[in-house]
């Protein structure tokens, strides 16, 4: 008798057992809580589970939202956004060029954001944020694919597009004299040479009018990518995302960029240079030193050749 007891005793300690285990693996997803990180979830066609989010303030104006997400198509992948707030007195946006300089006539340099942050940060015109440029020609000379206007200066007018990489000189991202941004495609270039402030060449828009557009290159084709988007009501959105690891961060397509930005509101949006040139910093909050924030493909920061600043005047 007492044997049989303790069989019946094993085999019901064995269910409960079985039944804590499947408890313990119940597939409980992810709730967000930021404000982009609910939006995404809700909204966006493309994104279809996220895994975290948080967001913080950068400064007043400027504040960065970093998301661990899974798209349609089951890959995962962190996005780091950026929202910069030109409304608000002081904040704006501009071209960062090596050694804060626009003479080229030595040539094009390259540096990194880390780099480029330092020379260009000062009193008043303090650097936030900054993420990577334009498309560049990588044999030497080195070149940009597309102009580059600076502080109401044309550094550099021309365009070098190139068949065997036709997804770069293909756009412009701009600060017109009004203090607005306008991304359009390079056949306007001209129409609005005369107006652009700052200016950096860019490749694929994602977005034009609210449309998205990401769908015209290979579709499938994922990469570490940092892009550009804004609103109509002033608002601009940097976006970077990592890439080319095999774990937790595949890269994305363009139509799924494009799609983010849709849903957060934008009504134009183009591609920056990728892959290893893929790179966001800010000035930390907290610790007051600059940090590059996703993790680069190179392994390393890469120095390119120009980048886009937040500027903020703070002492």
């Amino acid at each position: 008798m007492k044997r049989l007891f303790n069989i019946l005793l094993a085999g019901t300690l064995l269910t409960t057992g079985l039944v804590a285990c499947e408890k313990s693996v119940e597939d409980v997803h992810y709730v967000p809580t930021t404000p982009v990180g609910k939006l995404l979830l809700e909204e966006c066609p493309e994104v279809a589970r996220m895994f975290r989010d948080t967001t913080f303030l950068v400064t007043v104006g400027v504040e960065e939202t970093d998301l661990h997400i899974q798209t349609n198509d089951g890959y995962v992948n962190q996005v780091y956004i950026i929202k910069v707030d030109t409304n608000v007195p002081g904040v704006r946006m501009a071209v960062s060029m090596p050694y804060n300089s626009n003479n080229i006539s030595g040539g094009w340099n390259r540096q990194t954001l880390t780099d480029m942050a330092k020379w260009m940060d000062a009193p008043g015109e303090r650097v936030a944020a900054m993420v990577n440029g334009d498309f560049w020609q990588m044999s030497a000379p080195i070149n940009p694919r597309g102009p580059v206007h600076r502080g109401g200066v044309v550094i550099y007018d021309e365009w070098d597009f190139d068949e065997a990489v036709n997804q770069q000189a293909l756009s412009f991202i701009g600060i017109l004299d009004d203090g607005s941004m306008f991304i359009a495609e390079r056949a306007r270039y001209e129409e609005y040479k005369d107006r652009l402030i700052e200016c950096t060449g860019a490749g694929v828009m994602m977005l034009a009018d609210g449309v998205n557009m990401g769908g015209t290159y290979p579709e499938n084709q994922r990469d570490p990518r940092t892009s550009i988007g804004y609103t109509d009501d002033g608002v601009v959105y940097l976006l970077t995302c990592d890439g080319r690891r095999t774990f937790g961060a595949a890269g994305m397509t363009y139509k799924e960029i494009g799609a983010i930005f849709q849903t957060l509101g934008c009504e134009r949006a183009a591609n920056l240079d990728g892959g290893g040139s893929a790179q966001m910093l800010i000035r930390h909050p907290i610790a007051d030193v600059w940090q590059i924030r996703n993790r680069p493909s190179d392994g390393a920061e890469r120095p390119v050749i120009n980048g886009w600043a937040v500027i903020v005047e703070e002492p």
